[in-house]
């Protein structure tokens, strides 16, 4: 989609219902559109199915959307992004978060992340009051090889990690690590709010397949980036408590 007019939100539910088989959303020099996915209250009758919607997208790409605030609007858990493999985003100029913290939990074949000229971007996964939960044994990204995120002023750390606060949880969930066992590039450019590259209650993040590693302009950066003696990479930041 290029060039729409004064179209606002190009995909309702209702459409979003019907789409069934793997499809792809390329949006760009869509100068009214504010958000891409009507997300809305599902009737009765597809509520069995919830899970489902948007469960075919493989690939999302948005690019010079100005008046762009949200991708996904109204509710997202019954929303699941488990065919999503690519997501590309540059020059959203309003838009302030990527993804829910319910939406991370759907994401097993994302294997690319991009990230760049989005200027009010304060969050990409945002964190609601009482939405904070157990870290999973297996990572929320078993399949992201790439991180590329650039010219976003406003961003001051690329995942949030927590834990509930409740009887579930140890000290292990706490300082446990965290593996993102296929990332194989992590690039992070002109990012003059970025602090640190978790925070939350995890400060430790492990990169066994790293090959590239590029930070550039990015001067309140806390986080040291080292090579562990077994080849991996780690990043580790100050324990910043939530």
């Amino acid at each position: 989609m290029k060039d729409c007019g004064d179209v606002r939100a190009p995909f309702p539910a209702k459409l979003l219902q019907a789409l069934k088989n793997p499809w792809r959303v390329e949006i760009e020099d869509c100068k009214s559109l504010e958000e891409v996915f009507e997300l809305g209250e599902l009737p009765d009758e597809g509520r069995s199915e919830e899970k489902e919607l948007l469960s075919s997208l493989t690939e999302l790409q948005l690019q010079r959307l100005p008046e762009l605030k949200c991708i996904w609007k109204g509710p997202t858990g019954h929303v699941s992004l488990h065919g999503l493999v690519h997501l590309d985003v540059y020059c959203l100029d309003k838009l302030t978060f990527i993804f829910t913290q319910s939406l991370t939990q759907s994401l097993p074949k994302l294997e690319r992340l991009e990230i760049r000229d989005c200027g009010e971007l304060k969050h990409i996964i945002r964190e609601e009051d009482g939405e904070r939960e157990i870290i999973p044994d297996s990572p929320r990204f078993p399949k992201l090889k790439t991180i590329i995120i650039k010219k976003c002023g406003k961003l001051e750390y690329v995942f949030p990690v927590s834990v509930s606060l409740s009887d579930q949880a140890s000290p292990i969930n706490v300082w446990k690590e965290i593996v993102l066992p296929n990332l194989k590039e992590l690039s992070l450019e002109q990012l003059s709010s970025i602090v640190c590259f978790s925070f939350g209650w995890c400060d430790y993040f492990l990169f066994p397949r790293l090959e590239k590693l590029n930070v550039h302009q990015c001067p309140k950066l806390t986080t040291k980036f080292a090579t562990t003696p077994d080849g991996s990479t780690s990043a580790q930041s100050e324990v910043l408590l939530i």
